[in-house]
């Protein structure tokens, strides 16, 4: 009878089959499958956002109005920068009487001219000819892609070969205020450009690749881990630029005899303060460093204002040649 009712409970009458659930036998599989698709969708995650993140490092967002502030405000004059490769730069002149020489202002990552005007306006008050420009991929000047530094070593070398054919400018008395990426480029076009005659280089890095890896984060809002490589590596193909090859550190030296002047505040979280100690030990004199406590990532101006102003003004001054007289009230700046 075993063998006749296979199937069947043997507490069951013959004839009455009993239903037996089968059991998946695929259910390994399965769970195999949905812990591949996670591991799929969270690795796909992850590069995009990584993508984003090194888009957005080399692709700041830009404004699309056509006119700013100084285009209104009186004493500045609009004009344009065009660079060697075609692109068009957006840039205002602000020239004085009787002036004590010529800077040019330049601005940080994802930062615009708009964020210099209150530093040109007080440069213009302390008896300086200002000039203020956007680089590429930022503010008003033509669309580019962001290098941290690299190529816009060009566009400020192209800015200064407009700013010494202006009226009013000594060639031999330009020199190059910079915040942060606009920092790194002023001492690397400074090092290449003789006819740049002094650097102040505020937050700027020493070398760019120990500083993406130091402030990944406070730069990108993304942990370091684990995004930091990928998304370096990203913006290496976004930009064709290689990070470990830009190092300010390695051309402020070659800057000497002209005077640089090196701000950093010390409690910069972006780049580190004692980043600024390693740019003035790798220069060569005349040097100055002034690391002003409680002070953040460019900082010095907006918080500093008076001794920023009265700091600058001596350097400047001391550097290009012009008696020193006490700064002016730059309050309104």
């Amino acid at each position: 009878m075993g063998s006749v009712y296979q199937g069947m409970h043997r507490d069951r009458p013959p004839g009455r089959l009993a239903y037996v659930p089968r059991r998946p036998r695929n259910i390994g599989r399965l769970l195999l499958r949905i812990g591949i698709g996670a591991v799929v969708l969270g690795a796909l995650a992850f590069l995009v956002l990584s993508g984003l993140t090194a888009w957005y490092l080399t692709h700041p967002p830009q404004a699309d109005d056509a006119t700013t502030r100084l285009d209104y405000d009186v004493g500045w004059v609009r004009l344009n920068v065009p660079t060697r490769d075609g692109a068009s730069l957006a840039a205002w002149y602000g020239p004085v009487i009787d002036p004590a020489g010529t800077v040019i202002v330049t601005h940080g990552i994802a930062s615009t001219h708009r964020d210099m005007v209150g530093k040109g306006n007080m440069l213009r008050r302390l008896g300086f000819n200002t000039f203020v420009f956007d680089f590429r991929g930022h503010g008003l000047s033509d669309p580019g892609v962001v290098t941290l530094g690299a190529r816009e070593v060009d566009d400020l070398i192209d800015a200064l070969n407009v700013v010494l054919g202006l009226p009013g400018v000594d060639p031999t008395r330009v020199a190059v205020i910079g915040d942060s990426m606009g920092g790194a480029a002023a001492i690397m076009a400074a090092a290449r450009d003789p006819r740049i005659a002094a650097v102040v280089a505020e937050s700027s890095y020493a070398r760019l690749l120990e500083t993406t890896d130091a402030s990944f984060q406070a730069f990108l809002g993304v942990p370091a881990f684990p995004f930091a490589g990928p998304v370096q590596l990203l913006a290496r193909l976004f930009s064709g630029v290689d990070p470990g090859q830009v190092n300010p550190a390695d051309d402020i030296g070659r800057i000497s005899p002209r005077p640089v002047f090196i701000i950093h505040g010390q409690a910069d979280r972006y780049v580190p303060s004692e980043v600024g100690q390693q740019l003035y030990e790798a220069a060569g004199e005349p040097r100055v460093l002034w690391q002003p406590p409680r002070v953040g990532h460019v900082g010095a101006f907006p918080q500093r204002l008076g001794e920023y102003a009265v700091r600058v003004n001596a350097f400047l001054r001391q550097a290009l040649g012009r008696s020193n007289p006490s700064a002016t009230d730059v309050s309104e700046a």
